[in-house]
């Protein structure tokens, strides 16, 4: 039994054939596949698989891809469900203590020293 493309894959599916239908790519007839793959260096057997929602690229022949569809590689990103519409979250700001947590200082003196050479070498920043 044929396994049923997931929405993600018929998402990308969709995104690519719109994509190359504007491109000039006529991939629901003639050579347009063939065309496709060679400008995106895939084989036709794996535009196919796209196209029908069967396949999942590899990270790496996404950009040739978006270069040979005109399209910017983020979109390509999300249609393919690898990159989501999330913000980017923002680390809390580096403290010296947690920069010495990092950098495996753990004896109080030393911390106490780090944060010491920190707030001076802040301090003579400021005076630049």
């Amino acid at each position: 039994m044929a396994k049923r493309p997931d929405a993600t894959a018929r998402r990308f599916a969709r995104f690519v054939k719109d994509a190359a239908t504007r491109k000039g790519f006529a991939v629901d007839s003639g050579d347009g596949k063939a065309k496709l793959a060679a400008a995106s260096g895939m084989s036709e057997a794996d535009i196919a698989k796209i196209l029908a929602g069967e396949y999942e690229v590899p990270t790496d022949l996404l950009k040739p891809l978006a270069t040979a569809l005109g399209a910017r590689q983020k979109d390509l990103l999300r249609a393919a469900g690898i990159l989501d519409d999330k913000p980017a979250q923002h680390s809390p700001p580096l403290t010296p203590q947690l920069a010495a947590q990092h950098l495996g200082i753990k004896s109080p003196k030393n911390v106490e020293a780090f944060e010491t050479i920190v707030a001076a070498l802040l301090q003579a920043e400021k005076h630049r």
